[in-house]
């Protein structure tokens, strides 16, 4: 299980793990001990019918530490760290002390030489080695020699360990048994007698590496394996009665706000969206911030579901993503590892609280479109299969640039029901008075905008022989021709969609925007224009921010690259990072060229310009819902995949738009 699904598995105070152990050390006595496995090994899973009851997923922690810059020998590219102490740490069963003394460590694998040193915990990007380690039980401490490798990525780690910029350190550990030492009150300490670390870790962000998928120790020795994170520095002292009562400062405080930041996020995480919580932690670790974004979330009336919907696949883990297994997994008799596919279906089930037809695929990985797709015919399956094929040389379809993405929009993957998401539309007045004159009642308009479900859907076709024969199996074809289809298809509803019917309501047909106009039959588009949507939404008190910018197309572009803002100043199109009038610009073919205005028919392009394009949401509801039918053309030796998912877009403000719908250009 990785350690982002073990994560949310643990976090649910219903998961039957959770429960079962809290029940089982709630039963100890003072100086009574007890064996996870034993617990683990009774607790109940669900599984899907044929399938054999799934291990409770490991328990995943993450707390944060330094190592010391410079310390690394650059000819034997070795350096010794502490990797653990008696540091108490308070976990949601109680607080944690792991024992060092002789028995309670089994170093037999950390010590063997073969332990690994890795980046971020992910077991794929190993950088090097742990050569040496033991306990020392002066300082009651576990200590390890790790030596990097000579990868292009341990190279560039260890540098940045040497210059002071990777600086924290973390260590896998596999917990098996606890003694109860301690009751006061409601707080119950329990030393862990018997634990194994398991691996090293360079970390970037401490305190919160549940950002993907894949990421965690996987299991070993132990049949349930109870699996912590954990962080040591040098300057650690043991928690007394003296030093708990003392003001905390330096590392010790930063662990304690870390500890309140991450009790706060598992306790409001609907109103915190992905990565809150380790950029509070990176910023400095403030607890009161946190709380603080909180509140402010919580006042806004809405939630935000890219908490608990977002899977957060890293870039890696969605290439390693597999459509053709996803299939595969579909069809009786096939033999195929497709674990991690539906691993990422099972949550997104969970996680919007629906079933798949078929297999939930993320929308990070796949998205619609229709397409035949068989051996027999060249320009389908056929050029694919290996006659000396250059795959590399592979050319997709042309298609419009996707864009929109990268201007900011807000995204609500995972939504299960429609969200309304509230605004005021009209605030209160105010007006000056006599001394003793009435003051008249005036109260705010609000209004509310409605995410709700449109479904975009698509099938194809493509048979057995060419999952068989296809050297770049079907995948990258089903990918990009899926994929970009069906992107290109959101993105134009979502700029042009006329929001009647079936259709979702882009941009350009949202009530209440901004507008500039260039004549009856249109005008050249000129500077004037470009100034003009920007003072459109100044003028309706919609100020600029980071995400403000422009939607045009390539032949907007291409005028704007020829035509000078006026006599002897510079050309409007300025090839700069923010291109426009010092804003950033997109540009798509998705936008169109091809309006009439007037006398001008077919030949009218759009601009459009945000002061801040997060004011623009595009809501997916439930994963991608992939069915494969393998009986309707079985005779063919044919599969047929239904693909669907709902989706809808929304304007927040649309003051903080301006569309002109009648440029021309040359």
């Amino acid at each position: 299980m990785s350690a982002l699904l073990a994560h949310r598995y643990w976090s649910r105070e219903d998961a039957p793990g959770r429960i079962a152990i809290k029940q089982a050390l709630a039963g100890l006595k003072v100086g009574q001990r007890l064996r996870l496995a034993d617990v683990l090994s009774t607790v109940p899973t669900e599984a899907p019918e044929g399938e054999e009851r799934a291990n409770v997923p490991a328990l995943v922690d993450y707390s944060s530490t330094a190592i010391r810059a410079g310390g690394v020998d650059p000819e034997t590219r070795e350096t010794e760290l502490s990797f653990s102490s008696e540091q108490p740490y308070e976990r949601w069963w109680g607080v944690e002390v792991l024992g060092h003394k002789a028995g309670e460590v089994d170093m037999g694998w950390m010590a063997s030489g073969r332990a690994p040193l890795l980046c971020n915990h992910n077991r794929d990007e190993q950088i090097g080695v742990v050569t040496r380690a033991w306990v020392d039980a002066s300082t009651q401490r576990a200590r390890a020699v790790v030596r990097f490798g000579r990868s292009e990525l341990a190279e560039a780690e260890m540098q940045d360990a040497q210059d002071g910029v990777r600086v924290n350190v973390s260590v896998g550990y596999e917990i098996r048994e606890l003694e109860l030492v301690k009751q006061v009150g409601d707080v119950s300490t329990y030393r862990v007698t018997d634990w194994l670390p398991l691996e090293c870790s360079l970390v970037s962000i401490p305190a919160d590496m549940t950002v993907g998928i894949g990421r965690s120790v996987q299991e070993s020795t132990a049949p349930h394996p109870v699996v912590h994170i954990k962080t040591e520095s040098p300057k650690e002292q043991p928690m007394t009665q003296a030093t708990a009562e003392k003001p905390l400062t330096g590392d010790e405080a930063f662990r304690n706000n870390v500890a309140a930041i991450s009790r706060l996020a598992g306790a409001y995480a609907k109103w915190l969206k992905p990565g809150d919580e380790s950029r509070a932690i990176a910023d400095g670790a403030d607890a009161q911030k946190f709380q603080d974004l909180i509140m402010q979330r919580m006042e806004s009336g809405a939630t935000d579901v890219t908490t608990t919907a977002s899977l957060g696949l890293t870039p890696k883990e969605t290439r390693s993503y597999s459509l053709v297994r996803a299939i595969q997994s579909q069809l009786q008799g096939v033999n195929v590892d497709a674990s991690f596919e539906r691993e990422v279906s099972k949550e997104i089930a969970r996680i919007t609280g629906r079933e798949a037809g078929g297999i939930f695929v993320p929308p990070d990985v796949l998205a619609m479109g229709k397409r035949d797709f068989n051996v027999g015919t060249p320009t389908q399956a056929g050029n694919l299969v290996a006659t000396g094929l250059a795959t590399d040389l592979y050319t997709d379809v042309l298609r419009p640039a996707l864009v929109m993405g990268s201007l900011g929009l807000t995204i609500l993957p995972g939504l299960s029901a429609n969200l309304d998401i509230p605004r005021k539309t009209v605030a209160g007045t105010l007006a000056m008075l006599a001394e003793i004159a009435a003051a008249a009642e005036t109260q705010p308009t609000t209004a509310k905008t409605t995410l709700s479900p449109k479904r975009m859907g698509a099938y194809v076709e493509y048979s057995k022989q060419a999952v068989i024969q296809g050297e770049m199996g079907i995948e990258n074809m089903l990918r990009s021709d899926l994929l970009d289809s069906a992107a290109v298809l959101l993105e134009n509803q979502g700029i042009n969609g006329s929001g009647s019917g079936d259709n979702a309501r882009g941009i350009r047909n949202v009530s209440g925007l901004g507008s500039v106009v260039g004549g009856a039959n249109g005008l050249a588009v000129n500077w004037s224009h470009v100034t003009g949507l920007e003072a459109s939404c100044a003028n309706a008190n919609a100020a600029s921010t980071n995400r403000a910018g422009y939607l045009i197309n390539t032949k907007v572009r291409n005028t704007f690259k020829n035509t000078q803002k006026g006599t002897n100043l510079p050309f409007i199109w300025d090839n700069s990072a923010q291109p426009l009038n010092g804003y950033a610009a997109a540009v798509t073919n998705n936008v169109p060229s091809n309006l009439t205005k007037g006398s001008s028919s077919g030949v009218c392009s759009s601009l459009i310009f945000s002061s801040d394009w997060s004011m623009f949401v595009l809501g997916l509801f439930g994963g991608i819902d992939i069915v494969v039918d393998p009986y309707t053309l079985a005779k063919n030796a044919q599969l047929v995949i239904t693909i669907n998912q709902f989706f809808d877009f929304v304007c927040r403000q649309p003051g903080a738009f301006a569309v002109m719908d009648d440029a021309l250009t040359p």
